[in-house]
């Protein structure tokens, strides 16, 4: 697959379409002889705001064969860092605040310049279509992590829509903010996740722990771990299972999907504020000072 990048604060995310993606998952699991694990994380504003200040998660970001751009926070960071910087920092400071503008119209106004740099591709709907080709390959799929009935929820939706994928699931340990169990007894529910996963042998991993969790956690076990390929996913099963509504498709075209989850996850708010607006304004500063 083409690895064409967008660099954002010293992260390279992956340019590339949801179908590619998909062809290259395929073309890696059906390889011989087989090559080791792929991962595939799927960063969205908050993610890469974590990873600027912290140079160790910035470096588990970019160990993935894939980094995807969940969302159009980054695909309007990526145009707005490509577009030209003058020397001169008074002049500067004008310049990229009507690029900024420029880069604001153009998500109702003009999408494809904007996604020039940079195509998004959504976590939750590369989960969906992953399952679906798992389903056409009668492939094993693991669910990991997520909150309360939502893993269980979203595996029995997949059997009862999907015939031929076999799935399993498990909440998964209880982990800190450096994706180590909590305690002895957590250690312990770690290791049998571990175990059960390499039993089932899935072709494909999706790990729904949330950031940076996630995302530390596979980069530490993947040498454990007998997959074809994991995939973080964020939120994904709360979506699938029902716990947490689609937005509509109008305000998700619009680059509007955080004012839907303002609406309906209002107790997200701090959440909500780090993607927009202070990752914009991180990335503002960014360049200012490049």
């Amino acid at each position: 697959m083409s690895q064409k990048s967008a660099k954002i604060i010293k992260i390279n995310i992956t340019s590339t379409h949801i179908v590619r993606v998909i062809n290259f998952v395929r073309s890696r699991l059906m390889q011989v002889p087989k090559k080791s694990p792929f991962i595939i994380f799927t960063p969205n504003p908050e993610i890469l705001l974590l990873a600027s200040n912290d140079n160790k998660f910035a470096k588990i970001l970019s160990s993935a064969d894939i980094l995807l751009a969940d969302g159009i926070g980054l695909v309007q960071a990526a145009k707005f860092l490509s577009l030209s910087n003058p020397k001169n920092m008074f002049i500067r400071l004008f310049v990229l605040l009507g690029q900024g503008l420029l880069v604001g119209l153009a998500t109702f106004f003009n999408k494809d310049w904007l996604k020039s740099e940079l195509t998004p591709v959504k976590g939750r709907e590369l989960f969906i279509e992953l399952v679906k080709l798992a389903n056409k390959k009668s492939w094993r799929v693991f669910l990991l992590g997520g909150k309360g009935e939502a893993t269980q929820k979203t595996a029995e939706f997949f059997k009862n829509t999907l015939k031929k994928v076999t799935i399993a699931y498990a909440s998964g340990p209880i982990l800190d903010s450096s994706a180590e169990a909590v305690s002895s007894q957590e250690k312990l529910v770690e290791e049998k996740i571990i175990d059960k996963i390499n039993e089932f042998k899935p072709h494909l991993l999706f790990v729904a722990f949330g950031a940076p969790k996630q995302e530390k956690w596979l980069y530490k076990q993947l040498n454990k771990l007998e997959i074809g390929g994991a995939i973080t996913v964020g939120g994904a099963f709360d979506y699938i299972s029902g716990k947490v509504q689609f937005p509509p498709i109008w305000m998700e075209n619009l680059g509007l999907e955080w004012v839907w989850r303002l609406i309906t996850q209002p107790w997200r708010f701090r959440r909500i504020f780090t993607a927009f607006p202070v990752f914009p304004l991180k990335v503002f500063w960014y360049k200012l000072n490049l």
